[in-house]
């Protein structure tokens, strides 16, 4: 043997890393989409609780009863979104034309400062109105709507241990049932 020979280390197949390349993709692939189905229907599912009993968490068990996570409703945010700037800019210039909030370009815009001062009022109103300081009157604001600006979702919070005792599950065949439909035959999306 020559001295080169003895100082090569052993060089993975291409073969085998381009195998294990394409299992990982596929199973990727997979549990991404089974992952956006779950937590369709699990959001659903808490919706109709919340709504039902006004329950908010529920627990994540392991097959063998143990509790490894805690699923718990995260409420949406509304709050009022800018739908026409045209629209709004020139309102904002017929309403206080003396002020200088608003800017010509090839469009009149508000000034960004002032845009946002005008949406945390209403925001804190929960309405596409404004009060003038100057008349009291309460305006109606167009170019402006009150509507969810995030979508209610939920949360996943592991408790102490329990993803290795999940990683242990899985890795033991204890979660077959549960991995069942990702490892089943037929094309991911």
């Amino acid at each position: 043997m020559s001295a080169e020979q003895q100082t090569e280390q052993p060089v993975e197949s291409l073969r085998e890393l381009a195998t294990q390349e394409a299992v990982l993709k596929l199973l990727a692939e997979r549990v991404a989409a089974a992952q956006k189905d779950v937590k369709a229907r699990t959001q659903r599912a808490l919706d109709a609780a919340q709504k039902r009993d006004g329950t908010e968490r529920v627990g994540a068990y392991l097959p063998t009863g143990e509790q490894v996570a805690t699923i718990s409703l995260r409420k949406g945010e509304t709050g009022p979104v800018v739908t026409d700037e045209e629209a709004l800019a020139r309102w904002v210039r017929q309403t206080w034309p003396d002020e200088e909030w608003t800017e010509t370009r090839i469009v009149r815009t508000v000034k960004p400062w002032r845009l946002a001062e005008m949406l945390a009022e209403m925001d804190a109103a929960g309405a596409a109105k404004l009060v003038d300081k100057t008349t009291g009157e309460v305006l109606d604001v167009p170019g402006v709507v009150i509507k969810p600006t995030r979508a209610r979702t939920h949360g996943i919070t592991w408790r102490a241990g329990g993803k290795e005792q999940t990683a242990e599950a899985w890795r033991t065949g204890v979660l077959a049932q549960q991995l069942a439909a990702i490892t089943a035959g037929g094309e991911a999306a």
